[in-house]
């Protein structure tokens, strides 16, 4: 975004995503998404059959979210929530459940903009509270990238409501996939302001290479593991 006689306007701009780029960045989804499913797969099925015997309802939860090009898809996720309370098409009470989303947020939200996070949200299942801690929850979201609908690396994905709320400027994050981690989750997970997420993801957007996704890669388990044991 640049001002022109007092008026911020966004700049659109070739970058190294596109073309070549992307193909490469597609190439090392698959791969590297392809060897996590092998590796974290025991993991994955361990915390599939917690989900289970915590509570009643799905092990899988699909949330809509928006994706690049203003594309809506569901990410998939471990369940962390017990069941009354998630939101989506494969639930009977999306309308309550909502309307409690909506009364957490005004409540205990701790972050100001269109995106919001909860604290000490009671929707959470035991079971939900440690796969929240160690980011297992999003470990099938891994399938979202070998379906082309979200990448390694991106920005994260947020709801149709929260997207609503966008600046303009803002939009600009919807012209690349989102992604299972980023550069403003390793610069400060969750905790971030809506601002400053959006000028990382621009800036890692306008200087993608693909050492700068390997070093975000290898950079992710350390960040999670030095944010949980500081907990």
């Amino acid at each position: 975004m640049r001002p022109v006689a007092g008026i911020p306007l966004v700049e659109l701009r070739r970058t190294p995503l596109q073309g070549w780029g992307r193909i490469f960045k597609r190439a090392l989804d698959v791969t590297l998404s392809c060897l996590a499913i092998v590796v974290f797969g025991p993991i994955m099925l361990l915390t599939a059959l917690a989900v289970r015997l915590d509570s009643p309802g799905p092990v899988i939860y699909r949330n809509r979210r928006v994706g690049e090009a203003d594309r809506e898809f569901d990410t998939l996720k471990f369940r962390s929530m017990k069941k009354e309370y998630c939101i989506g098409d494969q639930f009977q009470n999306t309308s309550e459940a909502l309307a409690l989303e909506q009364k957490l947020i005004a409540e205990r939200s701790i972050k100001t903009g269109p995106v919001y996070k909860i604290k000490d949200d009671p929707r959470v299942t035991r079971v939900g509270k440690i796969i929240r801690r160690f980011s297992l929850d999003e470990f099938p979201q891994f399938f979202n990238v070998l379906l082309g609908t979200m990448s390694l690396v991106g920005p994260r994905p947020h709801q149709p409501r929260e997207v609503q709320g966008y600046a303009d400027y803002q939009r600009a994050i919807l012209t690349m996939k989102p992604g299972v981690t980023g550069l403003a989750q390793i610069s400060g997970r969750s905790d971030l302001e809506f601002s400053e997420e959006v000028r990382l993801d621009t800036y890692y957007m306008e200087n993608w290479s693909i050492m700068l996704d390997l070093y975000i890669l290898f950079k992710t388990p350390f960040i999670l593991f030095k944010k949980r044991t500081a907990l």
